[in-house]
């Protein structure tokens, strides 16, 4: 029975029989079903079995498709500056006391990222940037804009200088009172913003994956031609 359970084989399991049930037992194995407790356990047939699974699949690729349109439709939500808008301008301060003002920054091409020490999608998109953004650009007119939300300047100084030690070195920014991330977002970080060189967003992305990675290089390469 218990491996029936757990093999999920059990269609109905109920305690007692009715009279037809217990006439036809009592006429395939005898009047001693007189004297004992009966439970009725049906198990699903193997036809029923694989129907189960192919429904089952069904519904779970319902769900994980209700479940992302849930999520496009937050990021929506929660996504102020669209592409095709100008970039909100502001003024940021750096961890090393420096002043920047992305108005400053038109004729370049700027990748706006907002990021946090604690989150962990932001760190490895940290780890890879190097190589796959910062290091292919170098020489061109690019400037990767890191922005750290609603954190301390000691904080961030800190995480940069141990970053430091395994090749992550860049100047980041400090958004300590969150000023500016709300110009662009109202949540959910790493976000990457991508401003040409007339200050108009014209690419955008949400979380970290290789895929996004190479979408965001593909977009600095073509708005640096």
């Amino acid at each position: 029975m218990e491996e029936m359970v757990s093999a999920d084989r059990v269609k109905e399991f109920r305690m007692g029989a009715s009279e037809d049930e217990k006439a036809q037992l009592i006429n395939k194995i005898g009047e001693q079903v007189n004297d004992r407790f009966i439970a009725i356990i049906i198990l699903y047939t193997e036809e029923e079995m694989i129907e189960r699974i192919r429904i089952s699949d069904e519904e779970a690729a319902a769900i994980n498709e209700q479940n992302r349109a849930e999520a496009e439709e937050k990021e929506q939500i929660s996504t102020l500056i669209h592409v095709g808008d100008m970039a909100p301008d502001f003024d940021l301060e750096m961890i090393d006391g420096q002043r920047i003002k992305l108005s400053d920054l038109k004729g370049k091409v700027v990748l706006l990222n907002f990021w946090a020490t604690w989150c962990a999608p932001c760190m490895m998109e940290f780890y890879a940037l190097p190589d796959k953004i910062l290091a292919p650009f170098s020489g061109d007119d690019f400037v990767f804009l890191p922005i750290s939300c609603g954190e301390k300047q000691e904080v961030v100084a800190k995480k940069m200088e141990k970053l430091k030690t395994k090749g992550i070195d860049f100047p980041v920014g400090i958004d300590p009172k969150q000023t500016i991330y709300p110009l662009y977002a109202s949540e959910s970080i790493p976000r990457n913003f991508l401003i040409n060189r007339e200050g108009k967003v014209v690419y955008t992305s949400i979380g970290y994956t290789e895929e996004k990675l190479e979408d965001l290089y593909l977009n600095i390469e073509a708005f640096l031609q």
